[in-house]
């Protein structure tokens, strides 16, 4: 009996070594919980340890909470398990929030000095919802600056960096939480996406990044940017990852007025197969792929000939009308709306913001109701238009999430010789119109660039409005076909 328990030890000491030492998915984690192979107590220590090894490295974090308050929560759901009230399979995984949810107890600052002391002393719904099933908060996450920007670059908390490459930016405004997936500081962390603020930042770190349709997950006690363009996501190192935490953060929420009714599917089954019948994949060549970096474009096309391969998967292509509106009509509505909900501090705290926001909520200020409402009826029509598509022609769209790699900061985007695109322009350009039309868009990392720079690329599958199944059906098929999970381990 002694040499038997000995030797159950020494196989979980390996364990717990093996899981410091390597990058798992939220699945394999949740299932040696679950047969106790490692406990949450392991899990939380090796979190810690890699949030204090890397994170003054690649400032993803701005808060963690304190490690007696980690082991105490670890601790019960440990006694939990082993006494056989197993909640789930996120019962004992450690999370993070990017830091504009409200987490009871927990200091959010949106990234701002104006909110530098906040805590809120309630849950955001997809944090109560989360918590729910077990899951421990471990942190928040570095953003810009009200989430007001798209690089992960931040005056007051410092800019979180690319864990591919720290001379490189990790995208935002939900950059610190791709940088802390990407690296296993956190397998989980959610995020919002006003302009491609979730799908940005995972294709520049090499990680799985999901913004559902508006509508599907609350946003309740999440601070604002854009109403009506703001989703609340998530991200994960795997599809199915993705799939699960969907399964338990999506859903009707009676204090989020946007907030649809509309049944939960059980993602995690549903994705295991393909649904039934030949799949269309629209391609739509106008406007996505105007200033390419080369390759990007070659992954890109690499990819599709992948999935084309498959016998139940027809490729096409699509004409898109009013593509030289996508950008503008998105603008006047982000900067409007986001201007009206700091109206009261850009009069009275106006110097608490960095220049570059300030400027940016100026900007809004400016623009006419004329103007917005002119934007709103063009979303309409760019809405109805996808929608049509979606609905008769294709069954989802693929193109590229980004159109360039990771940039260098302060660096010029150089896409050929001839061209140069601003690095704002550049990652927004292939996100913007899906927040526009609420559209469910999935980023997943399909390649590396060469040798030299070795940095992840990423496509962007997007469905019809409330079928998250399909591109999640979709990406988690290619995962699995190319073993995406071992591919895309940053260097650090």
């Amino acid at each position: 009996m002694l040499f038997h328990c000995i030797e159950q030890n020494e196989v979980k000491i390996l364990m717990v070594k093996k899981l410091k030492s390597s990058l798992l998915s939220l699945k394999q984690l949740s299932e040696r919980i679950k047969s106790e192979d490692i406990s949450p107590v392991d899990l939380i220590e090796v979190c810690l340890d890699r949030i204090k090894k890397f994170n003054p490295i690649l400032n993803a974090f701005i808060t963690v909470i304190e490690k007696e308050n980690l082991y105490n929560q670890s601790q019960i759901a440990e006694r939990e398990i082993k006494k056989g009230n197993y909640y789930g399979p996120l019962h004992g995984i450690p999370f993070s929030i990017k830091d504009i949810f409200y987490a009871k107890g927990v200091r959010c600052t949106v990234g701002s000095k104006i909110f530098s002391n906040y805590i809120p002393r309630v849950d955001a719904t997809a944090v109560k919802r989360i918590k729910k099933a077990g899951a421990i908060l471990i942190g928040t996450n570095n953003l810009n600056e009200f989430a007001s920007g798209i690089t992960g670059i931040n005056y007051f908390y410092g800019s979180s960096k690319n864990p591919w490459d720290i001379s490189r930016i990790s995208g935002g405004s939900s950059g610190g939480s791709a940088a802390a997936v990407a690296t296993g500081m956190v397998p989980i962390s959610l995020g919002t996406d006003t302009g491609g603020s979730i799908r940005v930042p995972s294709s520049l770190c090499g990680v799985v990044g999901m913004k559902p349709t508006y509508g599907r997950v609350s946003k309740h006690n999440v601070f604002p940017l854009s109403p009506s363009l703001d989703h609340v996501g998530c991200i994960t190192r795997s599809v199915w990852d993705t799939a699960l935490v969907m399964e338990y953060i999506a859903g009707w929420d009676p204090l989020d007025v946007t907030s649809i009714h509309d049944k939960v599917p059980a993602y995690t089954k549903v994705i295991e197969k393909l649904p039934i019948g030949v799949i269309r994949i629209g391609i739509p060549k106008k406007y996505f792929f105007d200033h390419v970096h080369p390759q990007v474009e070659s992954m890109f096309n690499d990819f599709i000939e992948t999935l084309g391969s498959a016998g139940s998967i027809v490729v096409c292509d699509l004409d898109l009308h009013n593509t030289e509106k996508y950008h503008r009509a998105w603008q006047e509505i982000r900067l409007a709306e986001a201007s009206e909900i700091h109206s009261k501090w850009l009069k009275t705290r106006a110097n608490d913001y960095s220049q570059e926001v300030r400027q940016m909520l100026a900007q809004g200020t400016k623009i006419s109701a004329v103007d917005y409402i002119s934007a709103i009826n063009t979303v309409r029509k760019l809405r109805k238009e996808f929608q049509s598509l979606l609905n008769h022609k294709v069954d989802t769209i693929i193109v590229p999430t980004t159109i360039i790699p990771a940039p260098r900061f302060d660096e010029a985007v150089s896409i050929d010789m001839n061209t140069v695109v601003e690095t704002r322009e550049a990652l927004l350009r292939n996100t913007i119109v899906f927040n526009s039309t609420g559209l469910p868009a999935i980023s997943i990392p399909i390649g590396l660039t060469t040798k030299e720079d070795n940095m992840p690329v990423a496509a962007q599958i997007i469905g019809p409005p409330f079928m998250e199944e399909t591109i999640l059906s979709i990406a988690h098929n290619y995962e699995h076909t190319n073993d995406s999970l071992k591919k895309f381990v940053p260097p650090i």
